[in-house]
């Protein structure tokens, strides 16, 4: 064997050494990342704080009174439906032209589109409000349960957490939950 063969087998024996280091501290370091992985049924954290009973309380009085306002308009549009049927019945009775007539149909027809895109527009309204209210009583709590992870993270030395419906397996002893319904100071609700 020449030299420099010799010379290139050495080289790339150095760079195969090399790349099993790389790929042993690319292994060390996921590994690591791993250990520094918890979860939490955050779910059920967020279901058990007291404050979350109330909003859902709360949520469900306000969706009862928009479901009324619903009823109560959708009501109001069935009888200004039914009069609008009655005006056209009483018109083709009494019409005598009948391009008058058709005239006349285009009239309550428009109404009665415009009668029914009010009923879709108020639903849609009624449903963006509850959405808000729902927003507005149940965010506080996601960032009150946030909070409380983090901190429970940070002092385990944790620097990812996921959610306990996003992982397939993990040990026990990486379950943070019961830290952090101690640090909301609520009671461990079961999974």
């Amino acid at each position: 064997m020449s030299e420099s063969v010799r010379g290139l087998n050495y080289i790339a024996h150095l760079n195969l050494k090399k790349m099993k280091k790389l790929l042993l501290v690319l292994f060390l370091a996921a590994g690591t990342a791993m250990a520094q992985t918890g979860y939490v049924a955050s779910e059920a954290l967020l279901q058990s704080m007291p404050e979350f009973q109330t909003a859902q309380q709360e949520i469900t009085k306000y969706a009862e009174s928009i479901k009324a306002d619903d009823v109560k308009a959708e009501n109001n549009a069935r009888t200004r439906m039914a009069e609008l049927q009655q005006k056209v019945q009483e018109l083709s009775k009494t019409a005598t032209d009948e391009a008058a007539f058709n005239k006349e149909v285009e009239v309550y027809k428009t109404q009665a589109a415009a009668i029914e895109s009010e009923l879709v527009n108020s639903k849609r309204i009624a449903e963006q409000r509850l959405g808000e209210k729902q927003n507005k009583l149940i965010t506080p709590l996601t960032i009150k349960l946030n909070e409380a992870i983090k901190k429970v993270a940070l002092a385990k030395g944790y620097k990812v957490v996921v959610d306990i419906n996003s992982i397939a397996f993990a040990t026990e002893e990486t379950n943070i939950s019961q830290d952090v319904a101690r640090e909301l100071g609520i009671p461990m609700p079961s999974n």
